[in-house]
Order: C-alpha cells, then sequence, then structure tokens
C-alpha cells in the first residue's frame, strides 16, 4: 500500500519587482497567486518553480512571520516574497 501525498493551497505574494522576474501578466498583489502543492514543500522550491532570481538572497514571509528558504508549508499559508532593501 503506498502513501497518499496531501496536496495543499497556498498563496504567493511577489513584491518588489519580483513578479516582473517570474514573468507573471496581469499579476494583482493583493491576490496574489494561488497555488496547489504537496503538503511540506519548502519555500525555496516554490521560489525555484516561479523563476524568481537568486533566492537564497530574498526575504520570505509565512503569514507573516519572518521565514526561510528551507520553511515547509502548510495549507492555508500566505508566502510572501520580496528583495530585502535598505534606506531611509
Amino acid at each position: 500500500m503506498g502513501l497518499v501525498k496531501k496536496t495543499i493551497q497556498i498563496t504567493i505574494k511577489l513584491f518588489s519587482g519580483l513578479h516582473s522576474d517570474s514573468g507573471i501578466g496581469g499579476y494583482d498583489p493583493e491576490e496574489g497567486v494561488v497555488m496547489m502543492v504537496k503538503a511540506g514543500t519548502r519555500v525555496r522550491k516554490i521560489a525555484k518553480e516561479m523563476g524568481l532570481p537568486d533566492y537564497r538572497n530574498l526575504a520570505y514571509f509565512v503569514g507573516g512571520i519572518k521565514a526561510g528558504h528551507r520553511a515547509r508549508l502548510k495549507d492555508g499559508d500566505e508566502l510572501v516574497c520580496l528583495r530585502p532593501s535598505a534606506g531611509g
């Protein structure tokens, strides 16, 4: 008997021009992109699949809490991706 892999729904929101880098046309930052992925998928896999540049140097937040690119996602998570910046 094989293992059943659960599929979960996540929402990805891209800021700092990342939607342009990923080639998503008509991107709405209020809605983001809804994806179905395997439960436990890591942030870095989503970043790679979306074509985000140099995913190790981006900032990620899951549910409003800072997360690393190795964080695992669960059903209903909202993943926010942006380029870190500084200044005033």
